[in-house]
Protein backbone atom coordinates (compact mmCIF):
# COMPACT_ATOMS: atom_id res chain seq x y z
CA UNK A 1 0.00 0.00 0.00
CA UNK A 2 1.47 3.57 -0.77
CA UNK A 3 1.92 5.93 2.22
CA UNK A 4 -0.34 8.73 1.67
CA UNK A 5 1.44 12.12 1.40
CA UNK A 6 1.13 14.41 3.90
CA UNK A 7 -1.03 17.46 3.00
CA UNK A 8 1.76 20.29 4.17
CA UNK A 9 3.69 18.26 1.01
CA UNK A 10 1.10 19.99 -1.30
CA UNK A 11 1.15 23.51 -1.05
CA UNK A 12 1.32 25.46 -4.59
CA UNK A 13 3.81 27.68 -3.88
CA UNK A 14 6.09 25.49 -2.36
CA UNK A 15 5.51 21.74 -1.88
CA UNK A 16 7.44 19.31 -3.60
CA UNK A 17 4.49 16.61 -4.03
CA UNK A 18 2.33 19.08 -6.18
CA UNK A 19 2.82 18.51 -9.65
CA UNK A 20 1.45 21.52 -10.79
CA UNK A 21 3.09 23.61 -8.23
CA UNK A 22 6.14 26.05 -8.25
CA UNK A 23 8.46 24.04 -5.83
CA UNK A 24 9.97 26.94 -4.29
CA UNK A 25 12.63 26.71 -1.90
CA UNK A 26 13.12 29.30 0.53
CA UNK A 27 15.76 30.20 3.52
CA UNK A 28 16.11 32.71 6.43
CA UNK A 29 19.18 35.27 5.82
CA UNK A 30 19.30 37.96 8.42
CA UNK A 31 15.25 37.47 9.18
CA UNK A 32 14.11 37.21 5.48
CA UNK A 33 12.85 34.76 3.94
CA UNK A 34 14.78 34.24 0.35
CA UNK A 35 14.24 32.27 -2.48
CA UNK A 36 15.55 32.09 -5.87
CA UNK A 37 13.16 31.06 -8.54
CA UNK A 38 13.36 30.34 -12.22
CA UNK A 39 10.00 31.18 -14.03
CA UNK A 40 9.08 28.48 -17.13
CA UNK A 41 6.65 29.05 -19.82
CA UNK A 42 4.01 27.00 -18.24
CA UNK A 43 4.08 30.51 -16.31
CA UNK A 44 3.68 32.41 -19.32
CA UNK A 45 0.62 35.27 -19.18
CA UNK A 46 1.35 37.81 -21.72
CA UNK A 47 4.54 36.11 -24.41
CA UNK A 48 7.19 35.75 -22.72
CA UNK A 49 5.96 37.22 -20.01
CA UNK A 50 5.46 35.96 -15.89
CA UNK A 51 2.10 35.68 -15.57
CA UNK A 52 0.78 38.50 -12.06
CA UNK A 53 -1.14 35.66 -10.64
CA UNK A 54 2.88 33.73 -10.28
CA UNK A 55 3.85 36.66 -9.31
CA UNK A 56 1.47 37.39 -6.53
CA UNK A 57 1.64 33.74 -5.25
CA UNK A 58 5.69 33.96 -4.79
CA UNK A 59 4.94 37.25 -2.72
CA UNK A 60 2.76 36.01 -0.73
CA UNK A 61 4.68 33.08 0.02
CA UNK A 62 7.55 34.50 1.16
CA UNK A 63 5.96 36.58 3.43
CA UNK A 64 4.21 33.47 4.52
CA UNK A 65 8.12 31.90 5.26
CA UNK A 66 9.39 35.16 6.81
CA UNK A 67 6.44 34.60 9.96
CA UNK A 68 7.56 31.14 9.91
CA UNK A 69 11.15 31.77 10.11
CA UNK A 70 10.76 33.67 13.13
CA UNK A 71 8.66 30.70 14.30
CA UNK A 72 4.86 31.96 13.81
CA UNK A 73 2.01 30.13 12.12
CA UNK A 74 0.39 32.88 9.93
CA UNK A 75 -2.14 33.40 7.09
CA UNK A 76 -2.93 36.21 4.21
CA UNK A 77 -5.54 38.74 5.61
CA UNK A 78 -4.66 41.15 3.67
CA UNK A 79 -2.30 41.42 0.55
CA UNK A 80 -1.70 44.03 -2.03
CA UNK A 81 0.52 44.11 -4.96
CA UNK A 82 2.69 46.54 -7.17
CA UNK A 83 3.89 45.88 -10.53
CA UNK A 84 7.30 47.61 -11.28
CA UNK A 85 8.67 46.30 -14.39
CA UNK A 86 7.70 44.00 -16.68
CA UNK A 87 9.17 39.96 -15.23
CA UNK A 88 10.40 37.92 -18.62
CA UNK A 89 10.51 34.07 -18.42
CA UNK A 90 13.50 32.13 -18.42
CA UNK A 91 15.99 34.19 -16.11
CA UNK A 92 16.93 33.60 -12.30
CA UNK A 93 14.46 36.02 -9.67
CA UNK A 94 15.26 36.49 -6.12
CA UNK A 95 11.91 37.06 -3.60
CA UNK A 96 11.95 38.44 -0.40
CA UNK A 97 9.39 38.63 2.26
CA UNK A 98 9.71 40.02 6.14
CA UNK A 99 8.04 41.01 8.84
CA UNK A 100 7.95 45.00 9.37
CA UNK A 101 6.02 45.10 11.94
CA UNK A 102 4.25 42.20 15.20
CA UNK A 103 1.03 43.62 16.24
CA UNK A 104 0.38 40.89 18.59
CA UNK A 105 -2.59 39.35 16.45
CA UNK A 106 -1.63 40.39 13.52
CA UNK A 107 1.52 40.58 10.96
CA UNK A 108 2.47 43.74 9.23
CA UNK A 109 5.18 42.04 6.07
CA UNK A 110 6.19 43.23 3.25
CA UNK A 111 7.72 41.22 0.16
CA UNK A 112 10.03 42.26 -3.01
CA UNK A 113 10.55 40.42 -6.02
CA UNK A 114 13.90 41.65 -7.97
CA UNK A 115 15.98 40.26 -11.09
CA UNK A 116 19.65 38.98 -10.44
CA UNK A 117 20.83 42.75 -11.73
CA UNK A 118 18.33 43.86 -8.07
CA UNK A 119 15.78 45.63 -10.33
CA UNK A 120 13.00 45.67 -8.54
CA UNK A 121 10.14 44.09 -10.82
CA UNK A 122 7.43 43.35 -7.94
CA UNK A 123 6.40 44.58 -4.42
CA UNK A 124 3.73 43.37 -2.03
CA UNK A 125 2.49 44.74 2.06
CA UNK A 126 0.50 42.41 3.38
CA UNK A 127 -1.41 41.56 7.03
CA UNK A 128 -1.13 37.83 8.34
CA UNK A 129 -3.10 37.01 10.81
CA UNK A 130 -1.34 34.37 13.54
CA UNK A 131 -3.37 31.01 14.23
CA UNK A 132 -3.64 30.10 17.15
CA UNK A 133 -5.22 27.21 18.92
CA UNK A 134 -6.13 23.60 17.22
CA UNK A 135 -5.29 25.14 13.99
CA UNK A 136 -1.42 26.16 14.90
CA UNK A 137 -1.19 23.02 16.30
CA UNK A 138 -2.20 20.88 13.45
CA UNK A 139 -0.55 23.17 10.79
CA UNK A 140 2.98 22.61 12.90
CA UNK A 141 2.43 19.19 13.53
CA UNK A 142 1.55 18.74 9.67
CA UNK A 143 4.83 20.83 8.81
CA UNK A 144 7.02 18.77 11.20
CA UNK A 145 5.82 15.62 9.86
CA UNK A 146 6.86 16.32 5.92
CA UNK A 147 10.32 18.42 7.15
CA UNK A 148 11.03 14.36 9.30
CA UNK A 149 9.75 13.10 5.94
CA UNK A 150 12.07 15.11 4.07
CA UNK A 151 14.56 14.89 6.16
CA UNK A 152 14.70 11.26 6.12
CA UNK A 153 14.44 11.02 2.32
CA UNK A 154 17.56 12.92 1.81
CA UNK A 155 19.73 11.13 4.70
CA UNK A 156 18.71 8.15 2.67
CA UNK A 157 19.45 9.06 -0.83
CA UNK A 158 23.04 10.22 0.84
CA UNK A 159 23.49 6.58 2.08
CA UNK A 160 22.92 5.28 -1.38
CA UNK A 161 25.15 7.72 -3.35
CA UNK A 162 27.56 7.07 -0.34
CA UNK A 163 27.65 3.48 -0.68
CA UNK A 164 27.75 3.84 -4.93
CA UNK A 165 30.71 6.18 -4.79
CA UNK A 166 32.92 4.13 -3.65
CA UNK A 167 34.17 2.12 -6.99
CA UNK A 168 37.29 1.14 -8.91
CA UNK A 169 38.84 3.22 -11.65
CA UNK A 170 41.08 1.98 -14.46
CA UNK A 171 43.41 5.06 -15.21
CA UNK A 172 45.79 5.46 -18.60
CA UNK A 173 44.37 1.99 -18.68
CA UNK A 174 46.44 0.38 -15.99
CA UNK A 175 46.74 2.46 -12.88
CA UNK A 176 43.87 1.47 -10.75
CA UNK A 177 42.59 4.06 -8.39
CA UNK A 178 39.77 4.34 -5.94
CA UNK A 179 37.28 7.40 -5.40
CA UNK A 180 35.81 8.06 -2.60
Amino acid sequence: MAEAVNPARYCYACGPENPRGLHMHFRIEDGRAVADFTPTEDLQGFPGLLHGGAIGTMLDEAMGWAAYGQGIWAMTARFSMRFRRPVRLGGVLRVDGWVVRDRGRFLEMRAELRSTEGNMLAEAEGVFTRMVGEQAEEVRRSYEASQARENASSAELRSVIAANVRFEMVVNSSTPRSFA
